[in-house]
């Protein structure tokens, strides 16, 4: 999987823009988590059962969109791996889906077929429209990741400015 910012808008002039907006977030101090709207998550937050909760998949979604974990930790997260960062990156950054301006949350049904798990994701921004839509997470190399055909639909859906190959 590719993404990549369009060349209608740098990934660095999105970047600015952004943090200009929402403000560059503090980084909690010692202790290995990232901060997120309802608490923290280990800073290196991975989902290993063979068989996921709700709420575990759940929190990789708020993993990706509502802490400021690192890239690598991020990318551990998303079937697309480093290449797919600015995704996740740029929806924290922006604030869609984090206070005080977006929200989410992941329901079921949650269904699971073997390394595959559906469940729908339900979010909303203030001026925006709300989201609901069906996700998928994969279990690759133990781990599960929000799949690259879900990252991309979410791009689209919600408009951003970044290339998806999916």
């Amino acid at each position: 999987m590719n993404i990549r910012p369009s060349f209608a808008m740098p990934l660095a002039a999105a970047t600015a823009a952004a943090s200009a907006l929402v403000g560059a977030g503090a980084v909690a101090s010692a202790a290995p988590t990232v901060r997120t709207p309802t608490g923290t998550l280990p800073a290196d937050y991975r989902v290993t059962a063979a068989k996921p909760s709700p709420a575990e998949l759940g929190n990789i979604v708020t993993f990706l969109v509502a802490t400021n974990a690192s890239d690598q930790a991020k990318a551990a997260n998303v079937e697309g791996g480093m290449n797919a960062v600015v995704v996740p990156k740029t929806v924290y950054r922006l604030g869609l889906f984090r206070p005080p301006l977006g929200w989410h949350n992941l329901t079921g049904p949650l269904r699971q077929q073997g390394n595959s798990a559906t469940a729908t994701l339900n979010s909303g921004s203030s001026g925006r429209p709300t989201i609901r839509l069906k996700i998928e997470f994969k279990r690759l190399d133990g781990n599960w990741k929000l799949s690259a055909n879900s990252l991309c639909t979410g791009v689209k859906t919600v408009g951003l400015n970044i290339y998806c190959n999916r």
